[in-house]
């Protein structure tokens, strides 16, 4: 296999510096840092098919479009191609990818008397970066949707202790912190209608940006840009911290309030998008340079316009109280109890967006009509278009949420220390407790962005590129997707446990030995609750959308909370302190984890069976049964007594390392080239031993394992390869 000799050019530069000290003596002090690192990484090659001159030149050309039949728009909207320099029709560009960063941290601290204390921190950070395609848009047409995007980010926290009396301590804090996402075009960017002295007509006002439309010539790169990023986030904290010490207790209590909001744009392309293909005897940049003015394209050419950019205004807040009592019950014993409450009301949106897909009021009866047999368009117009579907603020149970509010989550702690020799060198910890994790907030902000009725795309069939409005509302549309939550939604929870023995061995070595276990209950996993049985695809004589679960929709991904885990793990650490001689630190972990569900949102979590999910409970992607880690530091002994220049140059050197070895993760799932339709399941059935007569090495890469191994399986079944059937390689990593 052919390995790369030569890593991709890097040049990293980190500095900054600190400063503090005392502003009055014994009562104020200050700190600042100011830091900085500039990236720049090997330029990034980017290909676009570009048109050629001879299109425009040669009228024997299959692509001539004779110039007085040539759209004025179109003609302005061409100058935007580059002129090829690789191959044929092909414009390699090159541009370097840089991001720089910079941190400054301040912090006060004032001693207002010996009972009160106050704190002042404040961090500022700024990560700039350049996207020479655009953010999450990668053109390779330069100079059309280049952005530079600041993300910001800050965080002030300020602290107040108090010493109540002898044996009573309060602390209260406040925090805000904020980020943002918030990108500009380039200065040399060409991307706007007034640019190019467009007149092209839109169906709706909306356009942030005034942006061109985008383009897309079957054959060609898109011409486009996307509209500007600018996302929001604020995080207000109030926490308050008592502490009593009463004999040999320790009596602690607490609150903790956090409210957060998140205003995001969508970047629906409000612009508006052309679709070019061959139709009416022209073929695809025929039909765009004629403008297709007497729409001789057909429905082959398409234009699709959102109503609106969907701007969200997240809102969601956390209650959490919590009482702990530290108990020394003898002065080698000490047990601590504890209980956590934690409220987490349903997420909300100022402008009601969020939506829902709630299968119990799904009625089969009002699905939208099939527009044909293969079941591929619905009949505009028939139908509930938002069948099952609940609005925020609208029909929704929960008046402007769409979820449930989980008050049931207490939480309850207790551990304990014992200095079993009761001098310090043999220590045996442990404890128990159950966490309750509040959910990512895109898990419910995600489904405003797809899901009707508040994202709306009409499509116009055979369109003119200068009066998009002048095609045809198309009489059929497609199933469409979404995005949905259960109903109801736990709060994930997870249980964690653990003991362990920490002992002195001699002066300078100490091992401490442990096991560790969890168990997650409640977990957000992706399933596509209508997705088709194969069976009943076969059935239905290949018709998928026919014989989905809840006809008049695509795929919908359910964000359910069914997925489960555990975790057992043995871990090993031993620790020797030579001083100035050295040191050495090894750690070894033994392991396993097992999932249902690896993450909340992959598709590679997405069950083979929607109806079957405990066949996806295997080990889970990030589980490693061996974690071997030692760092170490030796100082050579050569030229310890020398002295003058031998000892300057020759003595007190050190080696340094780190070794690494890894179980390699297990692979996520072996899937077919087609599910033939939905016929069959998108995993594959096991024929043979995956690591016999494994194919011969190919150039720049290896056979790890063989696929004629593997087979499809038939029509009307799912595959019998579960997840995590075998892994990949490990790590054997030295760094000295």
């Amino acid at each position: 296999a052919a390995i790369r000799d030569n890593p991709p050019a890097l040049d990293y530069n980190n500095f900054g510096f600190t400063v503090g000290g005392p502003i009055k003596k014994d009562k104020l002090f200050f700190f600042y840092s100011q830091e900085w690192r500039k990236i720049s990484r090997a330029p990034t090659d980017r290909t676009a098919t570009v048109p050629l001159a001879s299109w425009l030149t040669d009228p024997t050309n299959a692509n001539y479009v004779a110039p007085a039949d040539r759209d004025p728009n179109a003609v302005r909207l061409l100058g935007l191609y580059p002129a090829p320099n690789v191959g044929t029709n092909l414009f390699l560009d090159s541009q370097p990818n840089d991001q720089d960063t910079r941190q400054e941290v301040v912090r006060v601290d004032y001693l207002i008397s010996p009972k009160w204390r106050l704190m002042g921190r404040y961090t500022h950070d700024l990560s700039a970066t350049t996207e020479p395609g655009g953010l999450f848009f990668n053109t390779a047409i330069p100079d059309i949707a280049t952005t530079l995007t600041d993300v910001p980010g800050q965080v002030f926290v300020t602290q107040l202790t108090t010493t109540v009396s002898a044996n009573t301590f309060n602390e209260l804090s406040l925090q805000f912190s904020s980020n943002s996402i918030k990108s500009r075009y380039g200065d040399n960017v060409t991307n706007t209608r007034a640019d190019l002295g467009l007149n092209i007509s839109e169906l709706f006002p909306e356009n942030r940006n005034a942006l061109l439309p985008t383009v897309a010539v079957s054959g060609l790169s898109s011409l486009g840009a996307n509209q500007l990023f600018d996302n929001k986030y604020r995080n207000f904290t109030v926490a308050d911290n008592i502490t009593l010490q009463r004999g040999a207790h320790q009596l602690k209590g607490g609150i903790f309030f956090a409210f957060e909001q998140k205003d995001e744009i969508s970047g629906s392309a409000t612009q508006g998008s052309f679709n070019f293909a061959a139709g009416g005897g022209f073929t695809a940049f025929q039909n765009f340079l004629r403008g297709n003015r007497d729409g001789a394209c057909g429905a082959g050419c398409t234009y699709v316009e959102p109503r609106q950019e969907i701007a969200s205004q997240f809102r969601w807040q956390r209650y959490e109280f919590y009482v702990q009592d530290s108990w020394r019950a003898t002065p080698a014993l000490r047990f601590d109890f504890g209980l956590r409450y934690s409220l987490q009301p349903g997420f909300t949106d100022q402008n009601d967006l969020l939506t829902n897909f709630v299968p119990s009021r799904f009625v089969r009866a009002n699905a939208p009509q099939f527009a044909n047999a293969a079941g591929s368009q619905l009949t505009v117009g028939t139908g509930d278009d938002l069948n099952g579907i609940v609005v925020a603020g609208d029909n929704s149970p929960y008046g402007r949420a769409v979820n449930n509010t989980d008050k049931n989550n207490f939480q309850p702690r207790v551990g304990f220390s014992w200095d079993a020799g009761g001098n310090g060198t043999t220590v045996v910890r442990g404890g128990y407790g159950v966490y309750y994790d509040q959910p990512v907030m895109g898990i419910f902000l995600q489904n405003a962005f797809v899901n009707p009725p508040v994202n709306a795309n009409p499509t116009v069939l055979n369109p003119q590129l200068s009066n998009p409005a002048s095609g045809s509302s198309p009489a059929t549309r497609a199933p469409g997707a979404l995005i949905a939550t259960s109903d109801p939604f736990d709060i994930p929870r997870t249980q964690q446990w653990n003991v362990g023995v920490q002992r002195q061995l001699y002066r300078r070595g100490m091992i401490d030995i442990g096991y560790a276990g969890s168990k997650g209950d409640n977990l957000i996993q992706p399933v596509d609750i209508n997705q088709a049985q194969p069976a009943d695809v076969v059935a239905a004589e290949g018709n998928l959308n026919r014989a989905r679960p809840f006809p008049g929709y695509a795929g919908i991904n359910f964000r359910q909370t069914t997925a489960h885990n555990i975790y057992h793990g043995l871990l090993v650490s031993f620790r020797h302190d030579a001083g100035r001689a050295g040191l050495l630190n090894v750690s070894y972990t033994l392991s396993r984890s097992k999932t249902s569900a690896t993450n909340d949102r992959d598709a590679i979590d997405v069950p083979q069976n929607p109806l079957d999910l405990e066949a996806e409970y295997a080990l889970s992607r990030t589980d490693r049964t061996h974690v071997f880690t030692a760092n170490y530091v030796y100082e050579l002994p050569f030229f310890k007594n020398a002295g003058g220049v031998a000892k300057f140059v020759l003595g007190g050197w050190q080696v340094s390392g780190i070794t690494q070895f890894w179980s390699g993760p297990p692979i996520s799932r072996v899937v077919n080239g087609t599910t033939n339709g939905g016929r069959r399941g998108v995993r594959v059935d096991q024929i043979g031993d995956p690591f016999a007569n494994l194919p011969a090495d190919v150039p720049g890469g290896i056979y790890w394992f063989s696929p004629a191994a593997f087979a499809p399986p038939a029509d009307g079944q799912y595959g019998d390869t579960g997840r995590s059937i075998f892994r990949l390689p490990g790590v054997n990593q030295w760094d000295i």
